[in-house]
């Protein structure tokens, strides 16, 4: 009888479950545009609309560190599961309630979204290491941000065309299928997710909620190289808010009669990108490779916010595209390194720490969206993203010199070391 390579048994359970998470995904990138326009043609105020997304943005920054304590706490695929299947039934809620209840139930709504969301993301990150093996991380994160690209590709460029043909119930009602499909995806695939069936506060008792924050800033403070990745990527989404708004605009200015051209093939483009950065960080960042990661990280994320820059100076497809696609590379290179060092920390705290991160991530892009969106009526998008992807141009290019000086360091010493002992 042919034994079954367990490593590759886990790894058919981690496509399978990347499957199921693909569909959700292009279903909340989906509802994430069709809740904004929605909130639009219900209300005819813009500034309505981006109070949704805030509301959906404030969900994610009050759950983002409790997220962390439940994913600590509780197995890991329940929590995904729940999570699931709360999003879908706040979006089939919203399909049924009477017309005069649907403006209050979008702020519920966005905020449910958001929320549960995060507690997601941050239950599955914490995951991937017991999933499909520490040593199997890297290739894991590659696999899930090159299809979260796709499913993002996907969701936001089809939103406009999907809402016009189907309309908005409908298109939340398929939102919530998806949702649905990806917790009975969940519930069906027999994985563990934990390496205990319960992990305990940093000190190893169990506390509350202010406590075990408490004991997690005090282990933070004991890992400045955590910190540091999480300020650089806190910087990073702060920039990012400015592509992010700001495509919209420039592509109405490339083609005012068809902007959806121009935005769909550069997003593809960038998606590509990213699936290409992925595929190469899974081939070549293993082993002692893996000892590269921060300057990995600073590097790609340095490279990111100049292409995203530059993408915005130019003006036709000789360099929209190269552009784009060397943007999405460097997004992929920067998420991968980033997960998988906070995956080398302990099952115990790895869910907090996550939860750190994400609300950090949270802040970023909140924070970002608030200032960029005024910013692009009184200025023009390079001029908004020059500015704002200049932040983490520059704080990435002092953290890789950073470093590349203390391995260079470290290196000599070693050598020096070697020398010692031969000599």
């Amino acid at each position: 009888m042919k034994k079954v390579d367990k490593r590759e048994n886990s790894f058919f359970y981690l496509y399978l479950l990347t499957a199921g998470k693909s569909i959700s995904d292009i279903g909340n990138f989906l509802n994430m545009v069709a809740i904004n326009m929605y909130a639009y043609f219900l209300t005819g105020s813009a500034w309505m609309m981006g109070l949704f997304m805030a509301v959906r943005l404030l969900g994610g920054f009050i759950n983002g560190y409790f997220s962390g304590i439940l994913a600590d706490r509780f197995n890991r695929k329940t929590l995904m599961i729940t999570a699931d299947a709360i999003r879908s039934a706040a979006l089939i809620l919203l399909v049924v309630s009477p017309a005069s209840w649907k403006v209050p139930l979008l702020f519920f709504v966005s905020f449910m979204i958001g929320a549960f969301s995060q507690l997601f993301n941050v239950a599955l990150q914490s995951s991937i290491p017991t999933v499909v093996g520490p040593e199997n991380r890297v290739r894991a994160n590659a696999i899930l941000t090159a299809w979260q690209s796709i499913a993002m590709v996907i969701g936001v460029v089809t939103a406009g065309v999907t809402l016009d043909i189907l309309g908005y119930e409908v298109v939340f009602i398929i939102d919530a299928i998806t949702y649905l499909l990806s917790a009975l995806n969940l519930f069906w695939l027999p994985i563990r997710t934990k390496e205990g069936e319960e992990s305990t506060p940093v000190s190893g008792v169990k506390a509350g909620f202010w406590h075990e924050a408490k004991e997690m800033f005090q282990y933070m403070r004991g890992l400045p190289l955590l910190l540091g990745l999480m300020f650089i990527r806190l910087i990073d989404t702060f920039g990012s808010a400015s592509h992010n708004v700001g495509m919209p605009i420039f592509s109405a200015e490339l083609d005012p009669d068809n902007p959806s051209l121009y935005m769909g093939l550069i997003w593809g483009v960038w998606a590509v990108g990213n699936l290409a950065g992925s595929k190469g960080m899974s081939r070549w960042f293993r082993g002692e490779r893996e000892r590269w990661s921060e300057i990995a990280f600073g590097i790609s994320t340095f490279l990111m916010s100049g292409f995203f820059i530059l993408l915005f100076w130019g003006e036709s497809w000789y360099t929209l595209l190269p552009f784009a696609l060397i943007a999405g590379l460097s997004d992929g290179v920067s998420s991968i390194c980033f997960n998988s060092r906070l995956q080398q920390e302990p099952d115990r705290v790895r869910g907090r720490i996550f939860g750190v991160a994400s609300t950090f991530h949270t802040i970023g892009f909140g924070v970002g969206m608030i200032l960029c969106s005024p910013l692009f009526e009184w200025f023009s998008p390079l001029v908004v993203v020059g500015l704002m992807h200049g932040i983490p141009l520059v704080c990435s290019f002092l953290f890789s010199l950073h470093y590349v000086k203390r391995y260079r360091q470290e290196g000599s010493a070693v050598l020096e070391q070697e020398k010692t002992r031969t000599s």
